[in-house]
């Protein structure tokens, strides 16, 4: 549900990916005096678990969807924004390290025949197993603007 009803339960207000943005969201909430359920708050952003169990989504009763749509929109603007820069060149920087310490560490087992040639078709899987942090704006589901 993405509108505001008259049934007076919870509605979804948004889906986050960060744990840290779904806590200051909430903050800001709860300090205009609208009561915030926030789901999965104990989940870490690192986790890719929150991802899939849905994020962390804000709840707020039917009754208070748009005060609490009208102050999100005010505090977030109509300002699009992207991912970090910065933080894209470090996790680039440490994942060419990684790659490249792997590659030199199968490079010279497969040299010294202690490991054979088809295990270095396994490294681009290894990858997978780096734990990043993913970023990106949640989804936010406003009720509409009053005319």
């Amino acid at each position: 549900m993405t509108e505001c009803d008259d049934s007076g339960g919870l509605v979804l207000l948004a889906a986050l990916v960060s744990r840290v943005e779904a806590l200051v969201a909430s903050s800001v909430l709860e300090a205009a005096g609208i009561h915030v359920f926030v789901g999965a708050v104990h989940h870490a952003s690192a986790e890719v678990n929150s991802l899939a169990l849905g994020g962390h989504r804000l709840m707020v009763p039917a009754t208070q969807h748009r005060l609490a749509s009208g102050l999100l929109r005010e505090v977030l603007g109509n300002n699009e924004w992207g991912f970090s820069y910065g933080l894209r060149r470090a996790v680039l920087k440490f994942l060419g390290l990684w790659a490249g310490i792997q590659i030199g560490i199968v490079t010279c087992g497969v040299m010294l025949g202690v490991i054979g040639g088809p295990i270095l078709f396994a490294i681009p899987l290894a990858v997978l197993g780096v734990p990043v942090n993913p970023q990106g704006r949640g989804d936010y589901f406003l009720s509409a603007e009053a005319d």
